[in-house]
C-alpha cells in the first residue's frame, strides 16, 4: 500500500507543482512550493490532465471494464470534468489527446488515434503509471507485457515511439517496485528495450541517448511535450539527485513541459524514496486529497 500510496501522490504533488510554471523557459522561475495562478487561471494544489487520465485509468482498473469505458471515461473529463480538480471540463489537453478524444465523443469509440511519427507527444506516457502495479498483479513478463502496455498507449497514441517509451517507464517502475534501486531498474529496463527494439529497428535513434544520460549535460536535455524528451528529462533528474524533492525540483526547472515532467519523476521517485519523503505541505495543498486517497484504497 505503501509504493501503490507514495507512487499515485508523488506523481499528482509532481504534476500540481508544474501546473503554474507550464511552458515558462528554463532558467527564468523558480518555484519550491504550490503556486497557482501563473500559466493557468487555477489555484495553488490543482493538477492537470496527466493525474485526471491517470485517475480515470485506475478507475478503470478498479471496475475492470473494458477499453471502451475507459475512453468513455476520458470523454468525461474532457468535456464535462470527470476527475477534475475542480469538476469543470479540463483547463489543460494535449492536441493529439484533444483530438482522439473528440472523435470518440462525435463518433464513436471505434475511432483510432493518429498514428503518424508527429504524433508522438507525452500523452500516452503522462498517464500509464498505473500499469506498473498492473503488471505486477498479473505476473505479465515480455511480450506479454509489452502488448498490455501498448494496448493502453495506442488508445491516445498510435505510433510506436510512444509504446516504447510508455514501456521503459513501466519496465523502470516494475524495477523500483520489485526493490531495485533506480540505476539498476533503469540499466535493466535499457537491456529490455533493446530487446524490443530488434522488431523496431529504425526507432533504436530514437532511444540511443537513454545509455549516457548521467553523463550528459543539463543544457542537452530538453523538455518538451516530444516523448523522447520528456523521458530522457525525467530519467535525467532522477539519475542527478537523492531525494524526491530534489528530484521533482530539479525536473520542473528544465521548464517547458513542467506538469508532466513533475508528475512522471514525481510518480518514480516515489516508489523510490516513499511516501513519507513527499513533504507534507505539498500534500496538504493537493486538490480532492481525500478522493484520492479513497480511489488508491478501492485500487489496492
Amino acid at each position: 500500500m505503501d509504493q501503490l500510496r507514495a507512487a499515485i501522490f508523488g506523481f499528482c504533488v509532481g504534476d500540481a507543482l508544474g501546473v503554474p510554471v507550464e511552458f515558462e523557459e528554463r532558467d527564468t522561475f523558480q518555484i519550491t512550493e504550490m503556486v497557482g495562478y501563473r500559466s493557468w487561471n487555477v489555484p495553488a494544489g490543482s493538477w492537470s490532465d496527466d493525474s485526471a487520465m491517470m485517475f480515470c485509468t485506475m478507475e478503470h482498473f478498479v471496475e475492470q471494464s473494458d477499453l471502451d469505458a475507459l475512453k468513455e471515461k476520458f470523454c468525461d473529463w474532457r468535456y464535462r470534468g470527470y476527475w477534475t480538480h475542480d469538476n469543470e471540463p479540463t483547463f489543460d489537453i494535449g492536441i493529439t489527446i484533444s483530438e482522439v478524444i473528440q472523435r470518440w465523443e462525435f463518433y464513436g469509440y471505434l475511432e483510432k488515434a493518429c498514428d503518424i511519427e508527429q504524433s508522438n507527444g507525452n500523452g500516452a506516457l503522462m498517464r500509464i503509471l498505473p500499469l506498473a502495479f498492473e503488471v505486477k498483479k498479473r505476473g505479465l513478463v515480455g511480450d506479454d507485457l509489452f502488448d498490455f502496455v501498448k494496448s493502453y498507449a495506442t488508445l491516445t497514441h498510435g505510433h510506436i515511439r510512444s509504446t516504447l517509451a510508455c514501456a521503459h517507464y513501466i519496465y523502470v517502475a516494475r524495477g523500483l517496485l520489485e526493490g531495485d534501486g533506480f540505476i539498476v531498474a533503469f540499466n535493466r529496463a535499457n537491456a529490455m528495450l533493446q530487446q524490443k527494439l530488434l522488431a523496431y529497428p529504425k526507432e533504436g535513434k530514437h532511444f540511443f541517448r537513454f545509455a549516457n544520460l548521467q553523463n550528459t549535460s543539463r543544457e542537452s536535455i530538453h523538455s518538451s511535450g516530444y516523448v523522447i524528451d520528456t523521458i530522457e528529462a525525467v530519467y535525467w533528474s532522477l539519475l542527478h539527485t537523492k531525494s524526491y524533492e530534489e528530484a521533482v525540483l530539479k525536473g520542473i526547472h528544465l521548464g517547458n513541459d513542467t506538469d508532466t515532467i513533475g508528475a512522471l519523476i514525481g510518480g518514480l521517485a516515489g516508489i523510490m524514496y516513499g511516501y513519507n519523503s513527499i513533504p507534507e505541505r505539498w500534500l496538504n495543498e493537493l486538490a480532492k486529497g481525500e478522493g484520492i486517497e479513497d480511489l488508491i484504497r478501492r485500487f489496492e
